[in-house]
């Protein structure tokens, strides 16, 4: 159980610096340069923060519940909301321009 547990947070951590770290990068334009004086120029990509805080929140329940559905749910959504935003941005992006 303790050990479920200790999975859980440092996937978190590791996960939640992972997407930052992507979902900054992409809504600031990644590589291409930036011709405004916008900060992120794609704020749709932070959809990928929100998708990963829904699997943070799963893992939370998780430590309170001790299920192992949350458990494995909320690893899976956790690392798969990285290509999961990215697709939902590309959908999303005319919403934001």
């Amino acid at each position: 159980m303790v050990m479920k547990k200790t999975a859980t947070i440092i996937n978190a951590v590791i996960s939640g610096i992972v997407v930052f770290m992507i979902s900054t990068f992409l809504a600031g334009g990644a590589i291409g340069e930036n011709y405004t004086d916008k900060t992120f120029v794609a704020p749709e990509f932070f959809l990928i923060a929100v998708i990963w805080g829904f699997g943070a929140l799963l893992g939370a329940m998780h430590l309170w519940k001790n299920s192992i559905y949350l458990f494995v749910v909320a690893v899976i959504l956790m690392w798969l909301s990285i290509p999961l935003g990215i697709r939902f941005a590309r959908y999303f992006a005319p919403i934001f321009t």
